[in-house]
């Protein structure tokens, strides 16, 4: 699990395919299928996705004026859960032994709860919150190879299916048809990274069927069932990682390698020394020695 890098460091990189991994982002796709089927059941909104609301800020703009604003404040709440995922989850690679995964999930959990419980007085205030826990379990999902991957909503997942299902053709028909097409890499797509984004797919699918059922028979306490899931995940995750002694171990290396890093001083460097360049001695008459090329023209040296 630890891997040095050349500086001499640990890093507590995972290979983002690991059954924990995709597990957590099977769990994290699932769970915002069904707030969102839920709440779209419920109060008729779309929460786990800014990309309608955005557009329709615009288009009430003219008109109506209210219902642009409730646009404004579901993107400015997503904004807000994006906003508190960033405070926890400080970086963008998978890294085990950290607490910040499974504190984002217990909070997006609170949040759902807290939507619950705010329903039957303001309609508007519990679905704010809903978007406020979407923007939050937004940014968990981690990035995998350059490609940022949410769980929330599709729309990149699909492309970035396209993107590698059409390498593959490309792929597959330069080798049996044509071997010099410019367009394409001769390398299909990665097929770890498109399998993760099928479950993540099938998951996030699978949980707007179950919001929409759950939504239908236990109208807003449906609620309960992903928050109870999240809530589970979360906590479950942060067990884990304390209860690992192997985890633990590894924290306690970076943390002292930090310390010998930040005490240990660094040696003055002066800009205005230069390095000296080695003299080629076959390309002068005489070979001469470093000291020699440095040392100034005596009045031998100088012609009359």
């Amino acid at each position: 699990m630890i891997s040095r890098a050349q500086t001499g460091g640990y890093k507590l990189e995972v290979d983002p395919l690991m059954p924990l991994v995709i597990s957590s982002g099977v769990v994290l796709a699932a769970c915002a299928g069904m707030v969102n089927a839920i709440a779209f059941e419920t109060s008729e909104t779309l929460v786990s996705h800014v990309t309608g609301a955005v557009s329709k800020v615009s288009l009430h703009t003219v008109g109506e004026h209210a219902h642009a604003g409730k646009m404004v404040l579901l993107v400015s709440f997503f904004l807000l859960g994006s906003m508190i995922s960033g405070c926890i989850i400080k970086r963008t690679a998978v890294k085990m032994a950290y607490m910040g995964y499974g504190v984002a999930m217990t909070a997006s959990a609170l949040l759902l709860i807290s939507s619950l419980l705010v329903f039957k007085a303001s309609e508007d205030a519990a679905v704010y919150i809903l978007c406020v826990a979407c923007g939050l379990q937004n940014g968990i999902m981690s990035s995998y190879t350059g490609s940022v991957i949410r769980t929330t909503h599709m729309t990149g997942i699909v492309t970035d299916v396209g993107l590698i299902t059409g390498r593959h053709l490309v792929s597959c028909f330069k080798r049996k048809c044509c071997h010099k097409i410019p367009f394409a890499d001769e390398e299909p797509g990665e097929t770890r990274k498109l399998i993760l984004l099928l479950l993540l797919l099938l998951s996030f699918l699978l949980g707007v069927a179950a919001g929409s059922g759950l939504a239908r028979a236990l109208h807003e306490l449906s609620l309960l069932v992903p928050a109870a899931i999240a809530l589970m995940a979360g906590t479950g995750y942060m067990l884990w990682t304390y209860l690992r002694d192997d985890i633990q171990d590894e924290v306690k290396i970076l943390q002292a390698e930090g310390k010998t890093s930040s005490s240990s001083p660094k040696s003055p460097v002066s800009p205005s020394v230069q390095p000296l360049k080695a003299v080629d001695a076959e390309a002068t008459d005489q070979p001469c020695s470093p000291v020699e090329s440095l040392a100034p023209p005596t009045a031998d040296d100088v012609d009359p």
